[in-house]
């Protein structure tokens, strides 16, 4: 969906890197964000506002943030 690069960079940018995350396409983002006590709803809507050349730094400190 983003050849460019944009996807794997915010992964990167979320410090989400582990062996599981990196490599599992096929698992759904929010349990990525689980795995690494991430708000789901915070990490889908980062990477949904790259389709309009986001996210804005507030977004993606909000799915950076770690909950408990």
């Amino acid at each position: 969906m983003f050849p460019d690069g944009d996807a794997a960079r915010l992964l990167s940018e979320l410090r989400m890197p582990c062996a599981h995350c990196s490599g599992a396409f096929h698992e759904p983002l929010t349990m990525a964000a689980k795995r690494h006590r991430r708000d789901p709803r915070a990490v889908i809507e980062a990477f949904r506002t790259l389709e309009h050349g986001g996210p804005s730094e507030s977004e993606t400190e909000a799915a950076r943030a770690r909950v408990s």
